[in-house]
Order: C-alpha cells, then structure tokens, then sequence
C-alpha cells in the first residue's frame, strides 16, 4: 500500500471514530509502509487535529466509566496499554467524577450481591471484593461501598 492510499484510509476512520496515536501507529507498520511515510502520516493526522491522544483518552475514560461501569484504575491501566502518556491519563481520570465512583460502585455490588448465592458473609464480602477489584475499583472505594451495602 502506498502512503497516500493509507493517510486516506485512516484519516476517514480518524474522523468517525477516536484513535490514539498507538493504534494507529500499528495499523500502519501491519500495511508495512516505510518509517519515513509512517511518520509522515503520523504528522499530517497529528497536525490537522485528526489524532489527539488527550482527546481520545478523556472519550475513553469517560465513555468505559459511564457505559462499562469501569473504575479510574482499569481505565489507568487499559490506557497504559494503549501507549498514552501518563500526564494525559491523569487528566482523563481527574475530569471523571469521584462521587458517580462511588455510587457506580455501589450499584455494581448490589446487583453482584444479589446474584450470589454464598450463605458464608466472610466467603460472599472476598467475593464481592474481588468483583468490585476486577472492574477497577481502588481498596478504599470497595470498602465504603461493602460497608454501606451491609449497613441497608
């Protein structure tokens, strides 16, 4: 493929969807283009706003907290794998509310908690604890959230 085809082809999909520059960057060394026309690409998407990776992470976290039910630390982590640099994942983790955490978390475990059928509260509270832990919940959080759970 050559490099004006592929800057057509990502460029269109840039403009429908958020990216990051890491997926885009390996898209492009898959078509196997030469590094000078990857960076090429890179720049021109860069430049002209198609490829923002501050743009894309605050979409993403946003986005993962809202319709996934994720906590700030699987987003932090998920973020990392995608190559975004850190100063720009906290601030797409600080733009996310600390109160719709807690109350995101807080539902989570009512609904897990009424799927178990542990009779043992020690055995159920592990269980919920490593459910609210997988979704990306901090110890802190998971914590208030199964104390308030246990208080209703």
């Amino acid at each position: 493929m050559d490099a004006k085809k592929a800057l057509n082809i990502v460029a269109g999909q840039c403009s429908k969807k958020e990216y990051c520059s890491f997926d885009i960057l390996k898209k492009l060394q898959r078509w196997e283009l030469e590094e000078k026309d990857i960076a090429a690409v890179m720049e021109f998407l860069v430049k002209n706003h198609f490829l923002d990776d501050t743009r894309f992470a605050e979409a993403y976290a946003r986005d993962k907290h809202r319709f996934n039910r994720w906590g700030k630390l699987k987003i932090m982590q998920m973020l990392r794998q995608k190559r975004v640099p850190e100063r720009i994942i906290e601030r797409a983790l600080s733009s996310l509310p600390n109160e719709e955490s807690d109350a995101t978390c807080l539902a989570l475990l009512k609904q897990k908690n009424r799927g178990l059928k542990e009779e043992d509260p020690y055995k159920r509270k592990a269980k919920l604890f490593r459910f609210a832990l997988s979704r990306g919940f901090d110890y802190e959080t998971i914590s208030q959230c199964i104390d308030q759970l246990q208080d209703d």
